[in-house]
């Protein structure tokens, strides 16, 4: 028989010995009783040695058996003390039974004191003496995983051994407090035992006495108990310890000298794949109970029916074993339910398992830095896949406590002639023990693996830190590698395509990933700069070999670029495999957005095309447009810039061109005609002034000769004789009409000056009536 944990003994014990006093504790004791002969004295904190305390504790046990034997002979307490009631009798063999116990309990730690003591001198003597493995290395890697999980136990046990020992430090002010207490009662009993005055008194006197003296032994005992189980905690904590430290040793003598061969491997797969097998055999028993539990809830359901539908109804005994029929059978469906999820859970986790032996075996044995940073993110990844099961699982065993709880309740309040609802109620508190079963082994399962597998993690980082230093850059560049690939794959957003697969649409979903984006974003880069000099090509052919003038190839070179940006953007959308859809995410309402803030962008990009083609405006042109005069210098693809003749560059846009009356000065030749007006006083020679304007126009340089310039006498003015002299110019960026038309102005006023020829001012002629004579008024002053 497999020999139960001696802390599940402690346990048991010290909730059956709370129990005893509890009960003794109930009730005050009403007569005296008498008090034993032999007296107990509270041991010693820390006993001696169990060979000492054995003979006394013995005696001590016989002495409380025969006083309890006693007690349980005398039904009415007349035999063993006079005038002892039922109740007082009662509450004596109590505080008699409690004495037995804590002896016998005494008696049972101190054999577990010894073994105890000698288990712990062994591992003492094994950790100090430990001469090493029998065989010599290398050693496998699977008894390294053995004496890390024999490590594991023994870490459990001192921390369980660790917080036994607080709280039996904790007992032990309490006892020691209980007894305190109990001892002032015994003087009180005492003293009044002392000073009772009457036979009667006395009588009840000696009882009280009698009661506290077995109390006060009860606390005594208690406490001298609790003193044994500091000092069997304190051994087993050593233990534990010399166990661990041992294990320590051994693990790394084993790590130093560890090989993970192909036989270990396939050892492994052998054995987990018999574990599979075993949990599909229970697998398929499972499904039996399954089938077998749903027909009998569906036969308890009709038969619950046909009583509610029977026209006398059942009674009430009846009708409460029905639903207590069905409840079973849905108790145990759901018990069925969740061992299947447990099982699958363990046979999903345990396939699982083989392939990460196998990534196991490459962290170990291969080296290729890639494959084992894979073979880790792997085992990263089912660690963390593993953390969303273990609240699912804490949370269902929380529910199927709060069930087996309340079913606890309900079995409690049954009355004794209900022998087939007990029955029924009984089966359901069995389906919630059952699958409380299978939920504390998955989690077992699921916890082991976890912890497996994080050693795993905790192994290769020991491995790492032992390697060299070109080791560790290969590692570096590992990590680089993965993360670079990860941040590569990271997906910015999913969008949905349609294609046609043999005439049928079908809608697929496509990643728009960082990779994606960067590499689309790197090819438009380097297509952008092929096209800008693949147009700087074209324009400087243009101007080379076919003679087009230079600012019209720079207008052509520009709409060669945007056309091949254009197609640029296209094709790499389409060689990155993301579609032209991906953008549709900006949605309708800024779709529209962006199409009314771009109208008057395409309007004058396609004015600008237009102007382009039509070719009425071109760089060099004198133009008039909306108030402005000036050389077009420039025709790009959204405005144009017209320079003035003061110099000031204004950009137009194109539309202004199409919309508003231009006047192009030299669109068809760059001649222009343009006038001076003149006035001379009357009284002038015409003639002779005709012919000095004449000599002025034909002596400047920049007035054409073809057409010659020539004088019309156009009009007598009211102060002068109106004289306009025609001349024609050819026109070009850096002449300024207005300043050969002040220069004509200074010649003409100089020559006039020479030949006497005065220019005309206003004049006015006043006529007086002198019929009558002129009426003079007085007007008096007002201030």
């Amino acid at each position: 028989m497999k020999r139960l944990p001696l802390l599940y003994w402690l346990h048991c014990g010290a909730l059956a010995f709370q129990a005893l006093y509890a009960l003794a504790a109930a009730a005050e004791p009403a007569l005296s009783l008498a008090a034993p002969k032999t007296e107990a004295s509270p041991p010693p904190a820390s006993p001696p040695s169990p060979e000492a305390l054995r003979p006394d504790i013995q005696r001590k046990l016989e002495e409380a058996s025969a006083l309890r034997d006693k007690l349980a002979a005398d039904p009415t307490g007349t035999g063993t003390i006079q005038g002892l009631t039922a109740e007082d009798l009662a509450q004596a063999q109590r505080q008699a039974d409690i004495l037995v116990y804590i002896y016998r309990i005494e008696l049972e730690t101190l054999s577990e004191l010894e073994d105890a003591a000698r288990n712990r001198d062994e591992a003492k003597a094994r950790e100090g003496s430990w001469p090493g493995f029998d065989k010599p290395p290398p050693y496998s890697i699977l008894l390294l995983d053995d004496l890390h999980d024999a490590l594991d136990a023994a870490q459990t046990k001192i921390a369980a051994f660790e917080s036994a020992q607080a709280q039996t430090q904790r007992d032990a002010q309490r006892y020691e407090t209980d007894a305190k207490q109990e001892k002032a009662t015994l003087r009180l009993a005492n003293e009044a035992t002392e000073q009772a005055k009457t036979v009667e008194d006395g009588v009840r006197a000696r009882s009280k006495q009698t009661l506290a003296q077995l109390r006060e032994r009860v606390m005594d005992n208690r406490l001298a108990w609790n003193g044994l189980n500091i000092d069997l905690v304190k051994i087993q904590l050593e233990t534990a310890k010399s166990e661990s430290a041992l294990l320590h040793k051994q693990i790394a003598v084993a790590a130093r000298n560890s090989t993970f061969s192909t036989q270990d491997l396939e050892s492994v797969q052998d054995k987990l794949q018999q574990n599979l097998q075993s949990l599909e055999r229970e697998q398929q028993r499972v499904l039996a109970d399954h089938d077998r539990w749903s027909r009998e809830r569906d036969a308890a359901s009709r038969a619950l029916d046909q009583a509610k539908a029977a026209t006398e109804p059942p009674q009430p005994a009846e009708f409460d074993t029905l639903k207590a029929r069905l409840k079973t059978a849905d108790a145990w469906l759901q018990s069925i339910r969740f061992r299947t999820y447990a099982i699958n859970t363990m046979i999903t986790i345990g396939r699982h398992m083989a392939d990460l032996w196998n990534q196991r075996y490459t962290l170990a044995s291969s080296s290729d830095p890639e494959a084992r940073r894979q073979a880790l993110s792997l085992i990263k990844l089912s660690i963390e896949r593993l953390q969303p099961i273990l609240p699912y699982i804490d949370g269902d065993a929380d529910l199927v406590y709060a069930d087996e709880r309340a079913q606890a309740g309900r079995l409690g309040k049954l009355q004794a002639d209900t022998d087939e609802v007990r029955g029924y109620e009984q089966s359901t508190a069995e389906a919630y023990r059952t699958r409380k079963d299978a939920n504390q082994r998955l989690r077992i399962f699921v916890d082991r693996t976890e912890r497996t597998l994080r050693r795993w993690q905790d192994e290769y980082k020991v491995q790492v830190a032992g390697l060299g230093i070109e080791d560790r850059l290969s590692e570096f560049f590992a990590v680089a590698a993965e993360l670079g690939k990860s941040l590569w794959r990271f997906e910015l957003f999913a969008v949905d395509d349609t294609i046609d697969i043999e005439g049928k649409t079908v809608s697929i979903s496509r990643s728009v990933t960082f990779g994606k984006t960067t590499g689309a974003l790197l090819l438009f880069l380097l297509g952008y700069w092929l096209s800008g000099v693949f147009t700087r090509r074209v324009q400087h052919a243009m101007t080379a070999r076919f003679g087009i003038d230079a600012p019209q190839a720079n207008l052509f070179r520009r709409w060669l670029r945007a056309a091949c940006i254009l197609a640029l953007l296209l094709i790499v959308l389409n060689f990155m495999s993301i579609p032209v859809t991906a953008f549709a995410f900006l949605g309708g309402a800024l779709a529209i957005g962006v199409g009314f803030g771009t109208q008057t962008l395409l309007k004058n990009f396609i004015s600008g095309a237009l102007i382009l083609f039509e070719r009425k405006i071109k760089v060099g042109d004198i133009v008039e447009v909306d108030g402005i005069v000036g050389t077009v210098t420039d025709v790009d693809v959204r405005s144009s810039t017209v320079r003035g003749f003061d110099g000031v560059e204004t950009m137009l846009p194109n539309s202004t061109f199409l919309e508003h009356k231009v006047t192009n000065w030299t669109y068809t030749t760059p001649k222009l005609r343009r006038s001076v007006k003149i006035g001379v006083a009357y009284g002038s020679p015409s003639h002779r002034v005709s012919d000095i304007l004449l000599e002025c126009a034909g002596r400047h340089g920049l007035i054409l000769d073809d057409p010659a310039p020539f004088v019309w006498f156009e009009d007598f003015g009211e102060s002068a004789l109106i004289f306009g002299v025609y001349y024609w110019l050819e026109m070009h960026p850096t002449m300024s009409a207005y300043q050969i038309a002040s220069d004509l102005r200074f010649m003409i006023e100089k020559r006039f000056a020479e030949d006497g020829i005065a220019l005309a001012f206003p004049q006015r002629d006043i006529h007086l009536d002198t019929s009558r004579p002129l009426q003079i008024e007085i007007v008096p002053n007002r201030n």
